[in-house]
């Protein structure tokens, strides 16, 4: 096995997000990766900072929460379509008209699964929902905001083109939950993380916040005023009760790299998942038509990733808003995930935009 130089590594690792801590780029981060040589995996988990920049601060932890943004699309709504699948309930190529009960407009009956997962649905990126949403009784917040986004014009005809769409995920979470007959986070828990036993550390739960030593900070609720720990920070997912196809799930960093870690290991054969089948995943893995995404997963842009330089084109990941990524190199068996509670300090994107593909480089090198 190839000797790595961790000193030299974990020096490099330390001066880059040092500096970003000194720039404010956060509070706080947690980096957990690994790769395999010779049949041994070789795995390490460095934590800088604290959970926020002034009051009740802790260190970040290898056991810090964070809340994970859209990395809930490819690792909790992709997965749990994945489990339907397996169970013959849906298909990818099924269109709404025929998977759904609801009432469609004409435009949207042609939307399939396929379309929402690849964001091709031709479905709008974003909508401020939550400006009305929060005053909707509980019992009625689905229906109201499935109704919403049925409403909205297409971008362009679905399958014609690509706009990522927040939009499209939450669909999807309720067409979830209509096939399923459970809550998305219920059916999430109990058939996708559950048999890896990773229920502790990755949190997909309804209203649950968290206790604020163990949670990093992310920023003031848009209506109520209060620094948001534990509680989701997408504010349409707020409203929605702290459970989307779009966003909501919480995770420690180790905890994210060992569910990729498994996802190697099925995608080459190495194991299995009781809910759906290796071959199913890896066909999850595959990209749509000729566009950037799979079904949930993106794929590194030539020249412009966040994955920086050295993964492969066999490289599939994600990015969350409030600062948090993956990316899995199926090809060369390596894992980085980069927790942050960017959002906490700015909304200026830009920062962590300038250090994703930096950190990633840095491991790269040594790993290659």
């Amino acid at each position: 096995m190839k000797i790595f130089n961790e000193a030299r590594l974990k020096e490099e690792l330390d001066n880059v997000i040092n500096d970003s801590l000194k720039r404010d780029v956060f509070s706080g981060v947690c980096l957990s990766f690994s790769t395999l040589k010779d049949s041994v995996r070789w795995s390490r988990s460095y934590s800088y900072g604290t959970t926020e920049k002034s009051g009740s601060q802790k260190r970040i932890k290898q056991r810090t929460y964070f809340d994970l943004a859209s990395l809930t699309k490819p690792l909790v709504t992709t997965l749990s379509i994945a489990v339907l699948i397996e169970d013959g309930l849906i298909r990818l190529e099924d269109e709404l008209s025929d998977c759904c009960s609801w009432q469609l407009p004409e435009d949207k009956k042609r939307i399939t699964i396929s379309h929402l997962l690849s964001h091709s649905s031709g479905l709008p990126a974003h909508k401020p929902y939550y400006k009305k949403l929060h005053e909707v009784p509980e019992h009625q917040k689905s229906k109201k905001l499935q109704k919403w986004i049925l409403q909205e014009e297409l971008c362009f005809s679905p399958g014609t083109d690509n706009l990522y769409s927040d939009l499209g995920f939450i669909l999807l979470g309720f067409i979830i939950e209509e096939k399923a007959g459970v809550s998305l986070d219920v059916l999430w828990e109990k058939k996708v993380i559950t048999p890896l036993k990773l229920q502790k550390w990755l949190l997909f739960s309804k209203n649950k916040s968290f206790d604020r030593r163990l949670c990093a900070v992310t920023q003031n609720c848009v209506w109520s005023g209060k620094m948001l720990c534990g509680i989701v920070h997408d504010d349409n997912c707020r409203a929605m009760g702290g459970v989307g196809g779009h966003a909501g799930l919480f995770g420690t960093a180790p905890a994210v790299l060992s569910l990729c870690e498994h996802l190697i290991e099925q995608f080459k054969g190495r194991e299995e998942h009781p809910s759906y089948s290796s071959a199913l995943l890896r066909h999850l893995l595959t990209r749509v038509g000729k566009s950037s995404w799979a079904y949930g997963f993106d794929t590194p842009t030539r020249g412009n990733s966040s994955s920086g330089r050295f993964f492969s084109n066999e490289s599939r990941g994600h990015l969350g808003f409030t600062g948090t990524s993956f990316w899995i190199d199926f090809e060369r068996d390596t894992a980085i995930v980069l927790l942050t509670n960017r959002v906490h300090l700015s909304d200026n994107i830009e920062k962590i935009k300038k250090l994703r593909p930096l950190v990633h480089d840095i491991i790269m090198k040594f790993f290659l």
